[in-house]
């Protein structure tokens, strides 16, 4: 279980500033993450490192990650939503 220091810092580092990775990723850390693994939520955080550039190329499919942790991530990220926005129809 992870610290209150390390769910803020998640959510801190979550909040882009850019609209379109801020409606993919705060929803995301609020209803999927706090039921993921610690290996789950250590993926995800390091895939905050990358840029904004590149979260936006890989979440909205315009490129695709090399990396096969953060290609995990990635799909994590478009399932939850997938999911999402087959529940709301």
């Amino acid at each position: 279980m992870k610290s209150d220091l390390a769910w803020d810092n998640i959510k801190w580092k979550s909040r882009r500033g850019m609209k379109e990775l801020d409606l993919m990723l705060e929803p995301y850390v609020n209803d999927y993450l706090p039921a993921a693994t610690d290996c789950e939520f250590d993926e995800y955080n390091d895939f905050l490192n990358l840029t904004d550039l590149e979260l936006v190329r890989f979440l909205l499919r315009r490129q695709q990650p090399q990396d096969p942790l953060v290609m995990k991530v990635v799909n994590s990220i478009l399932s939850y939503h997938e999911k999402l926005l087959g529940e709301n129809k």
